[in-house]
C-alpha cells in the first residue's frame, strides 16, 4: 500500500468503527439484549378513604361490616347470621358533643319480642360509630354487643390441638 492509501485507511476504519458500535447498542436497545432505561412508572394518587358515616343506614352498616369482620371461622359467621336473622329492629342516631364533634349510637332492640328464645343478650346491644367508619362496641345496655363481639371472637379462635 502506498502512503497515500494508508492516510485515508486510518480515518475509513475509525469511521466504520464508530459505525458499528453505535448501531449495535442502539440494535442490542430494540431486541432487549441491551436494556433501555424504563422511564419511572407513576402511580396514580390513591384517593383517601371516602368511608364517612353521614346517615342512619350507613352507621347500621358499617356495625354489620365490623362484626362480620370479626367473624373469621365459618361457625362465628353462623353465629353471625343467626344474630342478624333475630335482631332486624336496628336504629341509629346521631349524638353531638360539647365540642362539635359527632358519633353514631346504633342499637339492635328486640326488647318488645314477647317471646324471646334467643340468647338474652341479644335482644338489646348498642354500638358507637365515629363519623370516619370505627366501630366500638358501647358500654350501655349491659355491654351486650361486647359480648356478642366476644362471642365471634372465641367462635373464630382456631381449635386446640
Amino acid at each position: 500500500m502506498t502512503n497515500r492509501k494508508k492516510k485515508y485507511l486510518k480515518p475509513i476504519l475509525i469511521i466504520v468503527l464508530i459505525t458499528v458500535l453505535i448501531l449495535t447498542i442502539t440494535g442490542c436497545e430494540d431486541f432487549g439484549t441491551f436494556p433501555a432505561p424504563e422511564p419511572p412508572k407513576e402511580e396514580p394518587e390513591k384517593p383517601a378513604p371516602t368511608t364517612f358515616i353521614n346517615s342512619e343506614d350507613r352507621a347500621i352498616l358499617a356495625v354489620y361490616e365490623h362484626l362480620l369482620s370479626l367473624a373469621e371461622s365459618h361457625e362465628a359467621k353462623t353465629y353471625l347470621a343467626e344474630f342478624s336473622a333475630v335482631s332486624d329492629n336496628w336504629s341509629a342516631k346521631s349524638e353531638l358533643f360539647k365540642d362539635g364533634t359527632s358519633i353514631w349510637y346504633v342499637v339492635v332492640n328486640m326488647s318488645g319480642v314477647e317471646t324471646w328464645e334467643e340468647k338474652l343478650y341479644w335482644q338489646q346491644a348498642g354500638w358507637f360509630v365515629y363519623q370516619d367508619g370505627k366501630v366500638i362496641p358501647s358500654n350501655r345496655l349491659e355491654a351486650n354487643a361486647l359480648r356478642i363481639e366476644a362471642d365471634l371472637q372465641e367462635l373464630s379462635l382456631p381449635p386446640e390441638l
